[in-house]
């Protein structure tokens, strides 16, 4: 999923920075930008154009910097100027993608993602994208390939970069003219130390966050101030031309979604930009220059801010509304992912012949009447994208049925309308039906959360009162480091307060539940041979998932307390909501189910170690697929209704039918 979200493009004017004059082979480079994203996107055979979207950071840095540099050496330098030319730049062409795509969305996604993409739109308008993707992109979070607006994380860069780039330079060159190459270096080093080691222990940081991001647009900057020295010799701007075109190229064919990245893989992409933005300052033109200036190259160049900002919401509604022609595994998805790079390309053109084009060249209008105007764009897109997620009804109908459905995530504990557990971590509450104090904790992750419904309703119908603890991303496991995973950091802690509290508590009961196959493959050792969890990254052998579950339940049977663990849940190997909704809407035929022996064989690692643990006095394992597969088949339907709400977490549906596993879980039948 992670590489998929490389979608968006850098928002830079047409001209060079460092002379007013125009560099064709940069319109050039930004076409070998959006070709190679474009071709990834697609599947059309470049598993490392995502890399496109770094060169547009060091274009845009580039061009950017030579502008304001050119400026505030010439004493010209407004910044209001400046915000001008970027409202008019950008905002025409996103505002009206937004609108078209909103439009469409309404009408394309079901009821919980139109309220998600209605986040994803507050974001888009607010600059704030990119922050925005960056707590979104968990397990439990929607695929990247049903975020329509995931592409504009990279303008959420850019846009952050354009308001505290000029103000930064502005002091810079007024106060400490002689440090500006130190401040900009050492600002570039810093950002890219930090996205290096971000990358393998907060990948969604180091994907999304300016920070992790400032250095590739701070090499296009240091090109504009003149880092590098101008090589006068034409045979040595032909090797520096050459060489970073072949390292684009190499990242482009040898890069692939294991790739671990940005960091350290993202620097050939910025050095081959630079260098070929570099090696064409000189008065000759290198062949590889004279290559990117010809025509159809210049022509895709100008036109890509428009391709980017069409192409993601256009791929991703299509795959969204017609899986079985767009859809991966479809019998001519390669053919129709050809027509939909060549309509993104001619969507792009209409867009920049339209939209840009007019914005950008209109003189005769007064700089207020242009903030004015931007400001009540903005406002309008915020306005629309508040009704479609406090009130996507206004906007949608939908049959009854799939109204009624649950799509992509958990009912929120706090939403069952439970008290708050005094004392307890945050996110603790209890069922406290009957008045009397719990003796049996849920403990765990997303998984728990989803289970939620059912101990509330066991708890309505017998008066057993239940403390339940869970959050998404933060499994029952003691000993356990989290980095960026779910509730990170706040996963450590948030074990260690639930551990102290049962000791000193009444409970005698602990039910554990996570998706163990996950944090089987999640749980790795660090340098000191700790179990540790690094964001989404797997290499865990199991191993650290078997030390880590082991610990916790012999720490709550030396405390004398019952362990319940519940075992795995069939994880179907599809999104069930929307794919049966899709199929009562469109009449879009059912996936299979999962089978029982693909079942097996994906937790048998799991089902090992959990049978061990059985055989434990005062531990149980009870098993959901005992009651949720029949025969051969582990079904996700019950009259018609889907019983997951995604591919793996059930929803009240399938709840309802674990009511006999409830009654196993309070039974008193644990090892003695």
């Amino acid at each position: 999923m992670r590489r998929v979200l490389n979608v968006s493009r850098a928002a830079a004017p047409a001209h060079a920075g460092s002379a007013s004059q125009y560099r064709a082979d940069i319109d050039g480079l930004r076409a070998v930008a959006v070709l190679g994203v474009l071709a990834y996107h697609f599947g059309l055979g470049v598993p490392g154009g995502y890399g496109g979207v770094d060169v547009f950071f060091v274009i845009s840095g580039f061009l950017i910097a030579g502008i304001i540099k050119a400026e505030l050496e010439a004493g010209t330098f407004s910044l209001a100027n400046f915000y001008v030319r970027r409202i008019r730049r950008i905002l025409p062409a996103l505002a009206a993608c937004l609108l078209v795509t909103t439009v469409a969305a309404s009408v394309i996604l079901f009821p919980r993602d139109f309220q998600n993409f209605g986040r994803t739109v507050l974001a888009a308008a607010t600059s704030t994208s990119n922050f925005f993707f960056m707590h979104r992109t968990g397990y439990f979070d929607d695929a990247a390939i049903e975020k329509p607006l995931l592409h504009t994380w990279s303008l959420g860069v850019e846009e952050q970069f354009y308001v505290v780039f000029p103000l930064t330079l502005m002091l810079l060159f007024r106060f400490w003219r002689g440090s500006v190459l130190y401040v900009l270096g050492a600002v570039a080093i810093l950002s890219f130390v930090y996205g290096c080691y971000s990358v393998n222990h907060a990948p969604e940081k180091a994907f999304f966050s300016t920070i992790g991001r400032a250095w590739e647009l701070g090499i296009g900057v240091l090109v504009a101030f003149g880092v590098l020295p101008t090589i006068s010799k034409r045979w040595g701007r032909e090797i520096e031309a050459a060489i970073g075109l072949l390292l684009i190229a190499y990242a482009y064919a040898f890069y692939s979604d294991a790739t671990p990245f940005p960091g350290l893989a993202a620097l050939p992409l910025c050095l081959g930009a630079a260098m070929i933005i570099h090696s064409g300052t000189g008065p000759d033109r290198t062949i590889v220059a004279r290559v990117l200036s010809v025509s159809p190259m210049v022509a895709v160049g100008l036109i890509s801010y428009s391709v980017y900002l069409w192409h993601w919401p256009l791929l991703v509604l299509s795959v969204y509304r017609f899986t079985d022609i767009f859809g991966a595994g479809a019998a001519h998805a390669k053919t129709a992912h050809i027509l939909l790079a060549a309509a993104s390309l001619c969507i792009g053109a209409l867009s920049w012949a339209f939209i840009e084009r007019p914005f950008r060249r209109a003189k005769a209008v007064s700089q207020k009447t242009v903030f004015a105007a931007g400001a009540t764009v903005t406002l309008a897109i915020a306005a629309v994208a508040s009704v479609s997620i406090v009130r996507p009804s206004w906007l949608q109908n939908w049959a009854p049925e799939i109204d009624a459905m649950q799509f992509k995530r958990a009912i929120p504990v706090k939403a069952l309308g439970l008290s708050r557990a005094a004392g307890w971590a945050s996110g603790t509450y209890s069922t406290g039906q009957s008045g009397g104090v719990p003796d049996t904790i849920l403990w765990g992750d997303s998984f728990a959360e989803a289970l939620a419904p059912g101990f509330v309703d066991y708890d309505q119908k017998t008066g057993h009162d239940v403390i339940i603890s869970a959050l998404a991303g933060c499994p029952p496991l003691a000993g356990v480091t989290f980095h960026e995973r779910g509730g990170g950091e706040v996963c450590t802690s948030r074990n260690t307060n639930i551990l102290k509290h049962i000791g000193e508590s009444k409970i005698r009961r602990v039910v554990l539940v996570a998706r163990w196959s996950v944090f089987a493959k999640t749980v790795v050792r660090d340098a000191h041979g700790r179990p540790t969890v690094y964001g989404n990254s797997e290499g865990g052998d199991g191993s650290g998932l078997e030390s880590a579950l082991d610990a916790v339940v012999h720490q709550l049977v030396t405390q004398g307390r019952e362990v319940v663990i519940i075992g795995p849940i069939p994880a179907q190997s599809f999104e069930v909501a929307p794919a049966v909704a899709k199929h009562i809407a469109w009449g879009v035929p059912l996936p299979s189910p999962l089978t029982f022996h693909d079942f097996t064989e994906e937790q048998r690692q799991v089902l090992s170690l959990l049978s061990r643990l059985d055989a434990i006095p005062k531990v149980r394992v009870v098993y959901p697929h005992t009651i949720l597969c029949h025969g051969t088949t582990c079904p996700y339907r019950v009259d018609g209704k889907p019983m997951y709400s995604d591919e793996a977490h059930l929803s009240p549906t399938g709840v309802a039918e674990l009511a006999p596993l409830f009654n196993e879980i309070f039974s008193d039948g644990a090892h003695s």
